[in-house]
């Protein structure tokens, strides 16, 4: 049996443009992230970082390089969605100490992660080393199916793509709650890099703005592309 909850969650989340100045409680925040955390990523590497702003000044220029959209300004809560595909030796250590303490490692964690997964990441100094495993993926693939094994650029989606898992199932736990968002991918990418003092390998995803929505909040009524046009069987 389908779980009505989920479904009426996912039908009543809208892209609110305008919010209440209600407060969002801390304990809704914790659940919505604790289930964001529980999104699917990549190697299960978790790639992401929600980065609150509470600080005035900092939300004042965070609200600037969301280039003062309504949903940012009116929004009692901004949060960041940051990709760290840069810490994913850290990320992969902690897995590896997770599975050490629950047991021996079995050969193929073994493997998986401290063979593949560095063969995938390491892409050496300026990347020289990406377009060589690229074509080489590329040339092998001809004989039997093969992987990617990863250009920086492809690190690169791959990661935003993970993040962007979490994010929407951080939205669906939001909606669940009784409260709203607006995913914002219009924003000012260096200015936003700088405040948030990020390092080389992170960047930022997309902002949320966070809280209830006001009467006039849902600009417009639902618009979805015919279903054969999204779906399709071969």
């Amino acid at each position: 049996m389908p779980e009505p909850g989920f479904y009426a969650a996912v039908e009543s989340r809208r892209t609110v443009r305008d919010f209440l100045p209600d407060p969002v409680p801390q304990e809704v925040l914790d659940r919505a992230l604790d289930a964001a955390r529980l999104a699917p990523s990549s190697s299960n590497l978790q790639p992401w970082e929600f980065v609150i702003i509470r600080d005035p000044k900092s939300r004042q220029a965070a609200n600037a390089a969301c280039l003062d959209q309504l949903s940012a300004r009116t929004a009692p809560l901004l949060i960041a969605l940051v990709t760290r595909r840069d810490l994913w030796k850290r990320n992969r250590d902690e897995i590896l100490r997770i599975f050490e303490s629950r047991g021996p490692l079995r050969r193929s964690q073994t493997a998986y992660y401290k063979r593949i997964i560095p063969l995938v990441y390491t892409t050496g100094p300026f990347g020289i080393l990406g377009p060589v495993k690229r074509l080489a993926s590329r040339l092998l693939s001809w004989f039997k199916p093969t992987p990617n094994l990863m250009a920086r650029e492809d690190l690169r989606i791959m990661a935003h793509k993970s993040t962007a898992l979490a994010a929407a199932q951080f939205m669906l736990a939001l909606r669940a709650e009784g409260y709203d968002s607006c995913p914002m991918e219009g924003f000012d990418p260096w200015r936003a890099k700088a405040l948030l003092d990020l390092p080389r390998g992170a960047e930022v995803n997309m902002f949320l703005a966070v809280g209830k929505r006001s009467e006039t909040g849902v600009w417009w009524d639902r618009v979805l592309m015919p279903r054969a046009w999204a779906v399709r069987e071969i």
